[in-house]
């Protein structure tokens, strides 16, 4: 079977009672999107180690089936360690386990709100990952609690529901066992506020108003780089912001004005500096000052114009200096 479309891929399939399962996909492509129905049945699940560097073991042979995704190129030799981005299938149900091991330059997923199962181990081994594009209704249950509880690392979700668009960032943790005695008896701790914010789930829904509440853990572990992150992302995609938050959120920036701005310029995003720039009675003078010095140390031009236009703007007459002679 061969199926039109923007990638090469080699598949190997067997049907499922609600559609049909991809039990392997080989491929080198940095861009991956996986078809969403083959055969006219839709796609449901992703088998075990279906585009990890370990081929699956597949014991039962009935009713398999291959397929190829092609745009016309040569059929790929599969290498895991080329894909950087997967787009799933709309209908995707289930991820099996280690789905994705050791694929280690995969640093973001499209993810449908369907796929609930999201099995122990799928994304082991990605080392750069960091972003989950999530489809579907913000009150629809999914597998993002699953995901989010199998990754300690750094996580920016991006929303796109039919409400419009929300950005979060799930902050790292870390978990360490503390002997505590020489009978060997061990206690659990965890740092950082990123195991908070994995907490924010009913069912398997999002609940924003908890998520929201959790900047007050990061502010008091003095994150206030993470805080800053957090707070620029609710506030210009504001799906689901509650009026008290945003108040919460602006005064979180009013305060850690400096840290926001190094933020910015650390990450290169001239788009959100130009966002904070905007913001009334946000800005310091002080720290456009400082602002300005690294935009210049680092190079960023864009960054500095908009730091010296829009940022002196926003001061009004008191960001303007003046020389007595």
């Amino acid at each position: 079977m061969t199926i039109p479309g923007e990638n090469e891929l080699l598949l190997t399939c067997r049907p499922r009672a609600d559609g049909v399962e991809i039990l392997r996909c080989e491929t080198a492509d940095p861009a991956v999107r996986l078809p969403d129905e083959i055969g006219g049945r839709p796609v449901t699940a992703l088998g075990p180690y279906a585009l990890s560097a370990r081929p699956p073991v597949l014991h039962d042979a009935d009713g398999l089936f291959s397929a190829r995704v092609t745009w016309g190129g040569t059929p790929p030799v599969h290498d895991a360690r080329a894909i950087e981005t997967v787009i799933l299938p709309a209908g995707l149900r289930a991820i099996g386990r280690y789905a994705f091991y050791d694929c280690r330059a995969l640093s973001a997923v499209t993810l449908p709100v369907t796929a609930r199962e999201i099995a122990q181990g799928a994304f082991m081994n990605c080392l750069a990952f960091r972003t989950v594009r999530l489809t579907g209704p913000a009150d629809a249950p999914s597998g993002l609690e699953e995901l989010l509880g199998q990754t300690a690392g750094e996580v920016e979700i991006e929303l796109d529901t039919p409400e419009g668009e929300g950005r979060l960032l799930f902050p790292a943790y870390h978990e360490e066992l503390e002997s505590l005695d020489a009978a060997h008896i061990f206690q659990r701790r965890i740092e950082g506020a990123g195991y908070a914010y994995r907490q924010c789930f009913t069912s398997g829904v999002l609940d924003f108003a908890p998520y929201d509440d959790t900047i007050e853990r990061l502010t008091r572990l003095h994150a206030y780089g993470d805080a800053c992150r957090v707070a620029l992302l609710r506030l210009r995609w504001p799906l689901r912001l509650r009026p008290a938050a945003r108040e919460r959120y602006r005064a979180l920036l009013a305060d850690h004005c400096a840290d926001a701005l190094t933020v910015l310029l650390d990450g290169r995003d001239t788009a959100g500096l130009s966002f904070l720039l905007s913001l009334p009675d946000i800005i310091k003078s002080e720290a456009i000052d400082a602002a300005c010095a690294k935009a210049r140390e680092t190079g960023q031009t864009e960054a500095l114009a908009l730091l010296l236009g829009r940022g002196r703007a926003a001061l009004g007459a008191a960001g303007r200096k003046t020389y007595d002679l």
